[in-house]
C-alpha cells in the first residue's frame, strides 16, 4: 500500500467488507450522495463434486462462477465488497444477507439494476428500472426513464471493467485454496488502481 499510495499521489484505503452502521457507510463513502450498486461473477474451475458444482453454476453465465458484490461512488471509487459467493445466488438475495441497505443513509440515493427488485421496499430512495410483464408492457415514458437510470447508473459498471482490465480477473480461478478468489480480488484491486495511472500516464500495465 505505501508503493501504490506513494505512485498515485494519495491515501489508499481498500474497499470495506462489512458494513454495520451509518458510521461505516459514511468511512467508506465520505461525503457521498449516490451509491452504486452491482454484481460481478468470475469463472472459476468445475468442482469434481456434482453437489458443490450444481451450487457453483451460473445460469446466466452458463458455467461455474463466483459472485461478488460491487459498490461504487459517483466517481467510481470502490468503497464496499463483501465475501465472494456461489455463481448460483440472486444479486438481490447476496445483498439482503450482507445486511448494508438499512445503514444507508435516506438522503444518499441507491441506483441499481432490475436485478435488485424489492430493494426499493427496503430503501424508498431508490432509482431502478421497472420491468414490463408480456400483459402490461411499458409504456414509451417508462422506457425513458429505464434509460436515463441506466445511463446514470453505467458508473458500476465502468468502475468493474476496470478491475477486470486484469486477466487475472476474468480467466478460469483453478486456485482451489479457501477463500482464494477474496484474496485475489483484494490483492488485483490495488493492481486495477495501478493500471488506471499507467492508463493516465500512457504506460502499459505489464510494467507492474
Amino acid at each position: 500500500m505505501p508503493v501504490l499510495e506513494m505512485t498515485l499521489g494519495r491515501e489508499c484505503v481498500l474497499p470495506a467488507r462489512q458494513i454495520r452502521s451509518a458510521e461505516e457507510f459514511f468511512r467508506a463513502f465520505s461525503g457521498v450522495k449516490d451509491v452504486f450498486i452491482d454484481g460481478t461473477e468470475r469463472p472459476v474451475q468445475k468442482p469434481k463434486n456434482l453437489r458443490r458444482r450444481k451450487k457453483m453454476y451460473s445460469g446466466k453465465k452458463r458455467q461455474t462462477t463466483r459472485k461478488a458484490l460491487i459498490m461504487t461512488d459517483e466517481t467510481r471509487q470502490i468503497g464496499f465488497i463483501p465475501m465472494s459467493k456461489n455463481g448460483r445466488r440472486h444479486d438481490k438475495r447476496l445483498l439482503d444477507k450482507v445486511d448494508i441497505i438499512r445503514h444507508i443513509p435516506p438522503e444518499v440515493t441507491i441506483w441499481a439494476d432490475t436485478g435488485f427488485q424489492g430493494i426499493e421496499k427496503q430503501h424508498p430512495n431508490t432509482q431502478i428500472p421497472k420491468k414490463g410483464t408480456r400483459k402490461r408492457p411499458l409504456s414509451p415514458e417508462q422506457k425513458q426513464e429505464n434509460k436515463i437510470i441506466s445511463g446514470i447508473r453505467i458508473t458500476v459498471e465502468h468502475a468493474i471493467a476496470g478491475i477486470k482490465r486484469l486477466g487475472c480477473m476474468t480467466q478460469i480461478l483453478r486456485n482451489r485454496r479457501p477463500f482464494i478468489d477474496d484474496i485475489a480480488k483484494r490483492h488485483y484491486f490495488d493492481n486495477s488502481q495501478l493500471c488506471f495511472f499507467a492508463a493516465y500516464q500512457g504506460i502499459g500495465c505489464n510494467h507492474f
